[in-house]
């Protein structure tokens, strides 16, 4: 057997998957070669490590197939270990995987309607590692579009109906089977959690104001952005303490929706067939602005982010009711208004977005992108903010922006 390991970790091998391939390839005699290389390049993720696993299997004909799947394993570095850990992530996403997608899938089909969301789980032999084993949905045509170009109409509305079928059976799950596990409800703003997020914000807002400064006509609403922005933890807790209203119409937020844990199909003439997410790792239940904000101003094409933000919400709230009617919502339905008093109430998400989440999304590949990087203070961690904040299209994105959240009202104390 041949096998290509790229200085992986030693507890990566052949024999862990043979498991799995009795399981997906019926006919499994032997793994004849095995291959594991990193699945993303510099700048396409943060806080885990994704592999793609091929490999050419000997069937008992001895013929020869192609498997692969996407194997997502732990950093081993000092900042996973002290603070990313307490976050639970693998043992969230798996939860999801395993439990929560296929809740929201079942609902639809007792409904006589075949929804998916994403890619199947499995399991490997291992209990001493953190690690994910998914589904290699590039095999059936799916691809990410390139982040910094953002999203296009076609694909934003592809997106926002998805996301409202989601939002949907989140609701009804609820409605009908009660909260969800505690695991799922905070996210990545979890009291235990907080003091790091803090850490975070006072590391970027040099950054982000030296950025608002080389706008033209900064002078005002500077000074209302920098009060909001150094009080970000503050707004934040106290959308966590509102997230108790239950009154709000609330539905399971994916939590880190961006373009790159999004991935479409295509059909043989290259026209979109279907939309996937993928890294369920930070879900929080609360108000649908988080979802919301973090797609629409992370990963939509400038001239849509605000041009046409109230007709993509029009165009989820559409596809949100249409889907709760569906499932039979128990509960009275939201109102478009409704919708767009928790992006008012909630709007702190769209300053996170715009301060944490896009400046990612825009900024070139570059192999400083790290998650040490972006929280620490070292001198490569100067650099790559210097790449985050100031490069000329997160600064035409910000142009746009900025002044729009201000016109809303979003910088007022």
């Amino acid at each position: 057997m041949e096998m290509q390991n790229n200085h992986l970790p030693t507890w990566i091998n052949a024999e862990l998957f043979e498991n799995v391939l009795k399981e997906t390839v019926g006919d499994f005699k032997r793994i004849h070669k095995f291959e594991v290389k990193n699945a993303l390049g510099p700048g396409e993720n943060y806080a885990t490590i994704m592999l793609r696993v091929n490999m050419d299997v000997v069937l008992r004909n001895d013929s020869i197939k192609q498997q692969s799947f996407m194997l997502k394993i732990a950093p081993d570095n000092k900042m996973y270990r002290e603070q990313m850990s307490k976050l639970e992530l693998f043992k969230t996403e798996a939860g999801m995987y395993r439990n929560v997608v296929p809740e929201f899938e079942e609902l639809y089909r007792n409904k006589g309607v075949n929804i998916r969301f994403g890619a199947r789980i499995y399991n490997l032999p291992v209990t001493s590692h953190e690690y994910l084993l998914l589904e290699d949905l590039s095999t059936s045509g799916f691809r990410n579009v390139k982040r910094q170009d953002c999203l296009d109409l076609q694909h934003a509305k592809a997106v926002l109906k998805k996301l409202a079928q989601w939002h949907a059976a989140s609701a009804v799950r609820v409605a009908e089977r009660g909260l969800y596990d505690k695991l799922y409800l905070d996210g990545f703003f979890n009291g235990s959690y907080m003091k790091s997020t803090e850490d975070v914000f006072d590391g970027m807002i040099p950054y982000i104001l030296g950025a608002v400064r080389k706008l033209p006509n900064h002078e005002e609403y500077y000074g209302k952005f920098e009060k909001k922005l150094k009080d970000l933890n503050q707004y934040l807790t106290a959308e966590i303490i509102d997230n108790q209203d239950d009154e709000e119409f609330k539905v399971l937020n994916h939590g880190d929706f961006w373009c790159n844990n999004i991935m479409f199909q295509y059909d043989d003439e290259n026209q979109l067939k279907e939309t996937y997410f993928v890294d369920f790792q930070m879900p929080r239940y609360g108000s649908v602005a988080q979802d919301l904000y973090y797609f629409i101003l992370s990963s939509t094409q400038l001239q849509l982010k605000i041009n046409c933000f109230d007709e993509f919400i029009r165009y989820y709230y559409d596809n949100l009711v249409e889907h709760l009617k569906l499932l039979e919502y128990s509960k009275p339905l939201p109102k478009l208004r409704d919708i767009h008093q928790s992006l008012f109430k909630q709007s702190v998400w769209a300053l996170l977005t715009m301060c944490c989440i896009m400046s990612g999304v825009l900024c070139d590949p570059t192999d400083a992108a790290s998650m040490e990087n972006f929280i620490g203070n070292s001198e490569d961690g100067d650099k790559f903010k210097q790449l985050l904040y100031f490069n000329d299209r997160y600064l035409k994105h910000l142009e746009v922006i900025l002044p729009w959240l201000h016109n809303r009202g979003v910088l007022e104390p």
